[in-house]
């Protein structure tokens, strides 16, 4: 009897947890703008793209993250800003952001010393959803292109 309970209560659970089942977020990065560069430390401000491919709105109040450039930490972000991203919608938030001067020189580096057109990036980080520890997470991989400006044969 006590087995049967068990296991009827192990399906309803997991059939709760698969009403909460949500893809993740997509976050990009919609605009980078240097706002102070300082030895020791750059501030940023980063506008994100949050496109949510779910039937359930998410509401946020909070966001936290660290942004990685060419696989390496390059800074971390918060934003106390509250919002909803729609059903198969999408929302776009502004973040500050900080990176230390190691991140800094090391991006450096990597620019002058490989002949890149691009940079990859991932930004990971949560969304807090205000109501204790509820939260949704996000890990997003991108890339930034810089225009060539010469003519590639064939395209």
């Amino acid at each position: 009897m006590q087995r049967g309970l068990r296991f009827l209560a192990c399906l309803c659970f997991l059939g709760g947890c698969a009403h909460f089942a949500r893809e993740p977020l997509s976050v990009t990065i919609a605009e980078f703008n240097p706002v102070e560069i300082g030895v020791l430390e750059q501030r940023y401000d980063i506008k994100v793209r949050l496109l949510n491919p779910n039937d359930t709105e998410i509401a946020f109040d909070g966001v936290a993250f660290d942004l990685e450039i060419n696989g390496q930490p390059f800074a971390k972000g918060v934003s106390d800003q509250k919002g909803v991203v729609p059903r198969f919608g999408e929302a776009v938030i502004t973040m500050k952001v900080v990176s230390g001067l190691g991140s800094f020189l090391r991006q450096i580096g990597e620019l002058q010393k490989q002949d890149r057109v691009g940079l990859s990036y991932r930004i990971k980080g949560r969304l807090n959803s205000g109501e204790g520890f509820w939260f949704t997470q996000f890990n997003t991989a991108g890339e930034f292109l810089f225009p060539t400006g010469e003519a590639k044969p064939g395209k």
